[in-house]
């Protein structure tokens, strides 16, 4: 009696479906069980979760439940972490967390791709991701939210923050999400009163100098002259360099302001396919023409993770979902034909064509040959893809709502769904405010990276600094904990990563542990007040004095490729008790005390070790910029005797650095000299 053979699938998408719905309607239960992973218990019908967030369909048609569709295949929800190709084996991580592993005869890797905003900075703290139906759904709940928030807001500016949604790539996804928002957005504001339609603005930006470079340049055009004719903004040849949570910011210093960011770039390689050891393009695993992943003869790819080679055209396959239904069709006839001793095919097929909806019941195609564009199109998208859901009950629920949207206007309900506080991440850049005077005390704030400035009166004439923060600080306590609005401003001087923690989790914090809640006093007791009201004479002594009255030049310093050994015989003196550690180009990298030295001895280090695994990086730092009174003050709330001094706080080259003990002697002096003058005069 034959052996019966696994074979495993790794992904529930397009790919990893119909693979497994053509082997099992080739195979029988007897010659093969056919395994299939996936961490979600459902297909994701991902080109229309636009159509989600536009509320033109509601969300759980495009979810397709797997054993449903896939009766015969036994489904498992478990993520793979590793797979041992060696020895036939794919890890996973089970119930309770728990290990576990399953050997295999064929194994078809087909686990598409994964999101990564964090390839520019503050993507992935401000900006909606567009992948899962998760995320249409907060999305559209969201986009709803700010429509509320724009109703009752009294503030001119801050209305039309909450109307001005900007959509990052302009690809598929983010034409179509673009569209659909503006079409929500518009078609629903008639419902209120207090949002002019000049008001809401929607931009779509994308790197590029055409939209949709998968079609042709024609169709590029009138998707760009559509778009801007239904009122969105399309801006193009300009990649998004940061997002704050006020907009997104690009390399040349310009900025677009946005309540709402969605991110449709940023795919990256799926987590197993990085540990993978196999060949790879861009972070595509490279196949055999019958898609074999290159090396391995019972291991295939198939899907946006693999780079096949089409012999129709010897072009790389684009990742797009027709393109995986047909790998993944035949990545399982060709593994029919090895278990039955026949010869396999390479991966062959003529594409269709494209389809694009643009929003405004236009939508552009690329079908068969033949370039269409406008209502025609629209009408052909909806048929194409209402035709290619998989399931008859499906086909009805989405036909249904979108008959609806014919003749009703789009839900404009969105369930808040109250979630509890938790600890997140914000990111600045310089010269943007975390919160202003007067706004109210919800968040506990400590900083990753940056510095901020502590601000009287900003943007004022009399706009005063009052101190610095850096790395490990923290601020917001003090309005939480007296419970009323912030005093002072919080800006960022520096490029800025805060951790964000809500009030509620603040409170329970800090009502349950005594030593957090004793050092938060302290700190209050140290920050509480204006210190230069009980010390006038010295502010007036401090604030005619330049910064560099006191900057003293560094005249020993470490490198960051120095030993351990070297820094012990550096800092052996009496005298010093600290010692900057720059590079050749006299730029800053950190520092080294008494404190790091014991530091490292109780973690076992080596004479050998260098000072850059073990100095303190990213000090708090002053610049020849700042006054005397904000150095002063910055010292005074960080219990610093010495402060480094650098040029500016872009490029940290030093200029020296300067002693509390020196200042103090310097205010003492001019005190005298104040005071013997009086008693002459």
């Amino acid at each position: 009696m034959p052996v019966r053979k696994k074979i495993k699938i790794i992904g529930g998408g397009f790919a990893g479906v119909k693979c497994a719905l053509t082997l099992r309607s080739k195979l029988s239960r007897e010659e093969a069980d056919i395994i299939l992973y996936n961490s979600e218990n459902y297909l994701v019908f991902q080109p229309l979760l636009a159509e989600v967030v536009g509320a033109s369909i509601s969300p759980e048609p495009v979810a397709v439940p797997l054993r449903q569709m896939l009766p015969g295949v036994y489904c498992r929800t478990e993520d793979i972490t590793n797979i041992d190709v060696e020895n036939n084996v794919v890890e996973y991580f089970g119930d309770s967390g728990k290990k576990g592993q399953m050997s295999y005869d064929h194994l078809v890797i087909a686990c598409g791709s994964s999101v990564n905003l964090g390839l520019i900075p503050g993507m992935s703290d401000h900006a909606f991701p567009l992948k899962t139906v998760g995320d249409a759904v907060a999305l559209r709940y969201h986009v709803m939210q700010q429509m509320e928030n724009a109703e009752i807001c009294e503030d001119t500016y801050r209305r039309r923050w909450h109307l001005s949604f900007v959509i990052v790539g302009g690809g598929f996804s983010g034409v179509e999400v673009a569209g659909e928002i503006n079409d929500l957005v518009r078609d629903t504001r008639k419902f209120f009163r207090n949002i002019p339609k000049e008001e809401i603005k929607v931009t779509l930006v994308h790197s590029r100098d055409q939209l949709l470079p998968e079609v042709s340049s024609k169709l590029r055009d009138f998707t760009k002259v559509k778009m801007e004719q239904a009122g969105i903004n399309v801006v193009l040849n300009k990649r998004v360099s940061y997002v704050t949570q006020e907009g997104v910011g690009f390399g040349e210093g310009q900025t677009i302001d946005g309540g709402t960011i969605v991110c449709t770039v940023g795919n990256a390689t799926a987590p197993v396919i990085q540990k993978l050891e196999a060949p790879k393009e861009r972070g595509r695993l490279l196949t055999d023409p019958e898609m074999r992943v290159q090396g391995h003869q019972n291991v295939w790819a198939v899907g946006d993770c693999a780079l096949i080679n089409n012999s129709y055209d010897n072009t790389p396959s684009p990742p797009t979902g027709q393109f995986a239904e047909r790998q993944g069709r035949q990545a399982a006839q060709n593994i029919v034909r090895v278990l039955k001793g026949k010869e396999t095919k390479p991966f062959r097929f003529r594409p269709l064509g494209q389809l694009c909806a643009i929003g405004g019941h236009n939508a552009v195609a690329e079908f068969l040959g033949f370039h269409i564009s406008g209502f025609i199109a629209w009408f052909l998208w909806r048929s194409v893809y209402l035709f290619k859901l998989p399931s008859f009950s499906h086909k009805l629920k989405v036909g249904f709502d979108w008959a609806w949207e014919i003749f009703y206007s789009r839900d404009l309900a969105h369930p808040k769904a109250d979630l509890t506080e938790r600890v997140s991440n914000s990111h600045f850049q310089p010269g943007d405010y975390v919160f202003n005077e007067g706004d109210p005390s919800n968040n506990f704030y400590i900083i990753e990276s940056g510095e901020v400035d502590i601000v009287r009166n900003a943007g004022k004439e009399d706009e005063k600094v009052m101190a610095i923060l850096g790395p490990g600080d923290f601020f917001g306590e003090m309005a939480l904990l007296d419970h009323r609005v912030r005093t002072s401003a919080v800006r960022a001087k520096t490029e800025l990563e805060v951790t964000v923690m809500g009030k509620k989790v603040f409170e329970q914090i800090s009502g349950a542990l005594t030593p957090f809640r004793d050092f938060l006093a302290d700190a209050v007791k140290r920050r509480s007040g204006n210190m230069w009201q009980k010390l006038p004479v010295v502010y007036e002594i401090l604030q005619s004095q330049p910064l560099s009255t006191f900057i003293k030049p560094v005249e020993i310093s470490l490198s960051p490729d120095d030993t351990f050994e070297a820094a012990v015989k550096t800092l052996s003196g009496d005298e010093l008790d600290f010692c900057c550690v720059i590079d050749s180009s006299n730029k800053l990298k950190g520092i080294m005390t008494r404190t790091d030295i014991f530091r490292a001895v109780e973690s076992g280090i080596t004479p050998f070790t260098k000072v850059s695994d073990f100095m303190t990086e990213s000090p708090i730092v002053a610049s020849e910029s700042d006054s005397c009174t904000v150095v002063a003050a910055t010292m005074r709330d960080h219990n610093l005797k010495w402060l480094p001094v650098v040029d500016n706080l872009s490029n940290l080259f030093v200029k020296g650095y300067i002693r509390r003990d020196k200042m103090i002697n310097f205010v003492l002096e001019k005190f005298h000299e104040h005071h013997e003058d009086e008693l002459t005069s």
